[in-house]
């Protein structure tokens, strides 16, 4: 899935020219065109007998990144400038250039964030510049609410309307007396830029969502925009709509929204604002909500529609067309712009949905669905000594474990003994559509919990290359494991009170266990979750004849 860009993205971060619209033959083509520019560069490179590291052999690599954004060709720069990553250490055009194409590829913010922290290290720029790299690192900030930090990196830029729009979206849901304030400067400063209205219009329209009425300053503000609003519109068309609903004429909010139609192709958002104000009919907003073209709809929206819907029919008719949906359906709770929730359908019936709850663009809870109900998924579990690590969940019977795998081990509850439900379904005003709704009350998954819920742990052997370990638990508690190559046991390891004592092996697979290691006495001190992965440490070894004689 490929996220297009604001065209003031691309504007404000030095890359212009853009195409987005790739043809069948294009891949190809534009794979044989960096494969010959990649080998024109490192030949020049290496001709001359230059280091990895050369600052020249890092400007050339940094200006074809730059020229192969310009062709649009973002998914090829990308891969070229992670393979030239090593160049971000002497060239900070590297690193931003690396950092743009992570954002729009959609990577983990922390890596977008790590590369602009090395490009204002390094502070070396040939093609652009520190405060480049400022914006989006703020830009960025912002998006994980960051706030206080984005505020502080937006302090040491030079006044611009892009960093004037950056500190509005932090101070918006920062600190609201601020952002008053500032939002009055800015009109000021900036009376012929756009953002900063999108920004105030999509705040008043938050609120009123919350039921709260505007305040005397904000009325105040809002008083500005209406009457700049005829040329504003002219630069930003969708201004129309968005303020139409704030105007106190509600035949001039009319004519507003009616003239935007005329000459747009109006947005989904518009469709509430435009049967509200009795531009369009309940049928052609339902026409307009689920149009072909349309892959995305958000639950606030089809919320708002429903609300203005008056005739049963209409509302049936919308019923029907979720239980047939095939497309996605996102949720934005803080309505940041971000969707904290996507879920896919195909026909109605649930095909996988993905959580981004803290919006690092890391997935905490990804759900794959047969015939709609849960039946495998991927959880990131919460940070513990080692980081964070990623768990792959069957379900047998949701909510009901079958095994989760963890880091090469398998964890095997009993039947129907470990529940695991992370999400709640909400149906979709009575479409039998369901919506997985994250459920922050349920108890989140832990390798402790894991271990406890286990009947036993299986993976692979630790001595025989091929072979399996099964530990054998007991409320966590490691009691006996075994080892097998195929369907001979080849170790058999028993334990007392949690700590591993002696263990049987067959070293050359006869069927007989005529080695025998015993464990030392001493032992480290080991969380719960960890007893069964015990450690290898032995006192004395003997042969089944030593044994006897014993």
């Amino acid at each position: 899935m490929t996220r297009i860009l604001p065209q003031s993205f691309t504007e404000y971060h030095g890359v212009k020219n853009i195409n987005f619209i790739k043809t069948p033959c294009h891949s190809v083509y534009s794979v044989v065109f960096i494969f010959l520019l990649l080998v024109g560069i490192l030949s020049q490179g290496f001709a001359q007998d230059e280091p990895r590291g050369n600052r020249a052999m890092a400007d050339r690599y940094a200006q074809w990144a730059k020229n192969t954004l310009e062709m649009g060709l973002w998914s090829e720069a990308h891969s070229g400038l992670e393979r030239a990553a090593d160049f971000a250490d002497v060239s900070s055009d590297i690193g931003y250039l690396l950092a743009l194409t992570r954002v729009h590829e959609n990577k983990p913010r922390s890596g977008v964030l790590e590369a602009l922290n090395l490009a204002l290290l390094v502070d070396r720029w040939i093609i652009y510049n520190a405060e480049l790299a400022r914006l989006l690192k703020a830009e960025t900030l912002i998006a994980l609410r960051f706030y206080p930090e984005a505020l502080q990196e937006l302090s040491i830029i030079r006044k611009s309307p892009i960093q004037a729009s950056l500190t509005l979206k932090a101070l918006v849901n920062y600190r609201l007396q601020d952002f008053r304030r500032y939002m009055r400067e800015t009109l000021d400063f900036y009376p012929r830029d756009t953002e900063p209205v999108r920004i105030f219009l999509s705040f008043l329209s938050k609120e009123e969502a919350a039921g709260r009425n505007p305040e005397r300053e904000e009325l105040d503000l809002l008083e500005i925009i209406i009457r700049r609003l005829p040329l504003l519109i002219q630069d930003d068309p969708e201004l129309a709509w968005m303020a139409a609903p704030f105007i106190r004429d509600a035949g001039e909010g009319r004519q507003l929204v009616m003239a935007y139609r005329a000459v747009n192709k109006p947005s989904l958002q518009s469709i509430p604002v435009s049967l509200q104000l009795g531009v369009i009919d309940e049928e052609i907003a339902l026409e307009e909500l689920f149009n072909l073209s349309v892959y995305f709809l958000d639950i606030a929206l089809l919320d708002k529609v429903w609300e203005l819907f008056r005739s049963d029919n209409t509302k049936t008719l919308l019923k029907n067309r979720l239980a047939s949906y095939t497309g996605m359906i996102t949720e934005d709770i803080d309505r940041d712009g971000i969707p904290e929730t996507t879920v896919m359908y195909n026909r109605g019936l649930l095909e996988y949905s993905f959580n981004d709850v803290n919006q690092d663009g890391i997935h905490d809870l990804v759900i794959y669905y047969e015939a709609g109900i849960p039946s495998r998924g991927m959880a990131l579990l919460p940070p513990e000594n080692s980081g964070r690590r990623q768990a792959e969940i069957l379900w047998e019977r949701y909510p009901s474990i079958l095994h989760v795998q963890l880091d090469g081990a398998k964890f095997i509850p009993r039947p129907l003994d470990h529940f695991f439900n992370p999400v709640r379904f909400v149906e979709l005003f009575g479409s039998r559509t369901l919506f997985p709704r994250w459920d922050p009350l349920n108890p989140p998954l832990t390798r402790r919990v894991l271990v406890s819920k286990s009947l036993r742990v299986e993976r692979p052997s630790l001595e025989f290359p091929g072979g399996i370990e099964v530990v054998e638990l007991e409320q966590g508690i490691p009691v006996r494991a075994r080892e097998y190559v195929g369907s001979l046991m080849v170790s058999e390891t028993d334990f007392l009170r949690g700590r591993p004592q002696h263990q049987r092996v067959d070293l050359d697979f006869d069927g007989k266990m005529d080695t025998v290691r015993f464990f030392k006495k001493e032992y480290r001190q080991m969380e719960l979750e960890e007893l069964w992965d015990f450690d290898r440490i032995y006192d004395r070894v003997v042969t089944v004849y030593d044994w006897e004689g014993l």
